[in-house]
């Protein structure tokens, strides 16, 4: 996990200029603070039950079998093997002796209406807990490739695009019940709780930064992103409305003319090309064909893509259609590398999507493949070759 790359802006940006309605002005990249939560607690395991447990329980439960004479007599099993069985229904709490008779004890009489032998264990569990509102981060922060640092200072090597986090401060001190509080709440298996669980504790925390953008719209609306399927991310959005201080930093940001911003770029680069601002709000850099290919020109791969400047970014663009292909097809081999893509059909929907953001359809698999072997990038057929 030490070495994984912090989710790019690039992507976030690609993201926003789609979203309908919204005019993407600014982004920002900050460090959102959180607690990292670490948590033990007794949890209940799920298993199917054994063939002759399952037959004991509903006996019991059902049929009023109260006695392991009873249950043997009822089954027609052997009186020992009865007793064994019970025996271990009882070490698992499900069921307990009293004067004589064999009862179902609540944990057996819940696991017996889920048709689920829930057995007692030990786990321990991290939670997150975002720290201006000592709210918990939602489960789909637990999945994929979201990236955590341990304190406000950006690793060299870990953002592929030269991005400059700021770090957001809360003075809130942290109280154990924000944790154990949330064990008693009926939906927190949506906060990566188990549903099933009692004796939440809390064995200790430590901060924790989760870098996002912040992308500022025409309207002064924000959209956030962090890497979460990719997509907007929700929970951080209803926090940009609760947290006052997010809305006054940016406020308190600086915001040159774009156009000034792209024509010194152009400039230092000694690039020729034009600026136009598109009808949804971005700005667009169109350079002469001969500004890609070898070093030091820029890379066919940038074609598209997205030049980040004072919180500002404009689209690197050409007016050659062949080239703005050869871009396409570049980016899918890229992809096609990416681990979470495992399928074809993950590729294909990728490949559209940049297809669109380059305005040339789409290419095919075949198409991509005979390209690599042209260009003799075979390396980048290992993985695609593999895919589902």
């Amino acid at each position: 996990m030490a070495d994984r790359i912090i989710y790019p802006a690039q992507r976030a940006i690609e993201h926003a200029v789609t979203v309908p309605g919204i005019r993407p002005a600014r982004l920002f990249p900050v460090l959102w603070p959180l607690w990292q939560v670490e948590t033990a607690a007794q949890v209940f395991d799920e298993q199917a039950y054994e063939v002759l447990d399952r037959f004991l329980v509903r006996g019991i439960r059902e049929a009023g079998l109260l006695r392991s004479t009873d249950l043997a007599t009822f089954y027609g099993l052997p009186a020992s093997l009865v007793e064994r069985c019970l025996a271990f229904l009882s070490l698992i709490g499900h069921v307990r002796h009293a004067d004589g008779l064999v009862m179902l004890t609540p944990l057996g009489e819940s696991s017996a209406q889920a048709d689920i032998r829930y057995v007692p264990k030990e786990s321990r569990q991290q939670i997150l807990v975002e720290r201006f509102t000592a709210r918990p981060l939602p489960r789909s922060h637990y999945q994929g490739s979201l990236r955590l640092l341990p304190t406000p200072d950006v690793p060299i090597g870990q953002v592929s695009d030269g991005s400059r986090f700021a770090p957001l401060f809360s003075p809130s001190a942290f109280r154990p019940e924000i944790v154990t509080q949330l064990g008693e709440r009926p939906d927190r298996f949506d906060f990566n709780l188990p549903k099933q669980l009692r004796d939440l504790r809390v064995l200790g925390h430590q901060d924790a930064y989760l870098p996002a953008y912040l992308i500022e719209d025409a309207d002064g609306g924000l959209l956030a992103y962090s890497g979460v399927r990719g997509e907007q991310d929700a929970f951080l959005e209803s926090l940009c409305q609760r947290v006052p201080i997010v809305r006054s930093l940016i406020a308190a940001e600086q915001s040159p003319d774009p156009r000034e911003i792209w024509t010194n770029w152009l400039a230092d680069g000694r690039r020729r090309g034009t600026l136009r601002q598109l009808p949804s709000g971005v700005w667009r850099a169109t350079l002469a064909t001969d500004s890609f290919g070898a070093r030091p020109k820029l890379p066919f791969s940038r074609i598209g893509s997205y030049q980040l400047r004072k919180q500002h970014f404009v689209q690197i663009w050409t007016d050659d259609a062949e080239l703005r292909r050869q871009a396409a097809l570049r980016r899918a081999l890229a992809m096609a590398q990416l681990s979470e893509v495992r399928t074809r059909a993950d590729l294909a929907n990728r490949m559209r999507t940049v297809a669109e953001q380059l305005e040339v359809t789409t290419p095919t698999l075949d198409e991509l493949h005979r390209y690599a072997k042209k260009e003799q990038l075979q390396a980048y057929l290992v993985h695609f070759d593999v895919l589902e």
